[in-house]
């Protein structure tokens, strides 16, 4: 094994030693002898090897085509994600009296009629995608998904309410009929926000 590895460290110098000319010197007429100097100093080699291992690092961490593809892919998901609930706010808030009626009624739907939640790593994704709409900047993308965020959380809160409205000492009709319109006002907010934040993304 060790003669093996000698052997090739021999090989590996001579190659080494016919890059590197030995640096040779010559004389013009009477005056002093100059020296041309090697042409490949060890200094180059060093450069050569150092950007040429930049270079190579450089492309191994370039995401391959599939992933970028999986990535477009996953964020047009998250983009027909907003649309989609966008769409469901307009839905839900098209008749906003048969809305309060159906959340503050004694029996109602067994459906939730608020539009699906959002999660906040869709907003996360789609943040550097955004760009600049009216009432909104591109860099306060996360601000403004957040104050969504709060809206919808709201409305979600006061609809469990209305549905629990009836129940106990101090539940009425009135009572749950007050917590399902304060549902619309949050949800009214959300709808607007969302709106600008699909404006946002969209090409």
């Amino acid at each position: 094994m060790m003669v093996t590895m000698r052997f090739a460290f021999v090989i590996f110098a001579a190659k080494l030693s016919m890059m590197v000319p030995v640096a040779t010197s010559y004389t013009v007429g009477n005056g002093p002898s100059t020296s041309t100097g090697a042409t490949f100093s060890r200094r180059n080699m060093l450069r050569t090897t150092l950007l040429g291992g930049a270079a190579f690092g450089a492309q191994l961490s370039r995401p391959s085509v599939a992933a970028a593809a999986a990535e477009t892919k996953v964020r047009a998901a998250d983009a027909d994600l907003i649309r989609s609930t966008s769409d469901g706010y307009h839905a839900a808030l098209a008749d906003k009296d048969k809305f309060v009626a159906d959340l503050a009624s004694e029996t109602p739907s067994a459906t939730s009629p608020l539009p699906p939640q959002i999660p906040a790593a869709t907003f996360q994704k789609l943040a550097k995608l955004a760009h600049d709409v009216e009432k909104m900047e591109a860099d306060d993308f996360p601000f403004v998904a957040v104050e969504y965020a709060e809206h919808a959380g709201a409305a979600r809160d006061f609809a469990k309410c209305a549905r629990l409205g009836r129940i106990g000492e101090n539940g009425s009709a009135e009572v749950a009929l007050d917590y399902a319109q304060r549902c619309v006002l949050e949800l009214e907010e959300a709808s607007v926000v969302l709106d600008t934040l699909r404006r946002a993304i969209d090409l």
